[in-house]
């Protein structure tokens, strides 16, 4: 009983581990990637001078 809890922890804890590396992978990426405008759907810059 004692190894099950002690594999169920360590399980949750790699889980949590991974959650978080994927979670700030996805975090990274998307700050790399240019944003889609809302006023002309293009993708530029978050300051672009629309004419």
């Amino acid at each position: 009983m004692t190894v099950t809890l002690a594999l169920l922890a360590l399980a949750l804890g790699a889980a949590a581990g991974l959650a978080v590396v994927v979670v700030d992978e996805l975090r990274w990426e998307a700050r790399d990637r240019l944003p889609r405008c809302t006023t002309c759907g293009e993708q530029h810059h978050r300051h672009a001078a629309h004419r």
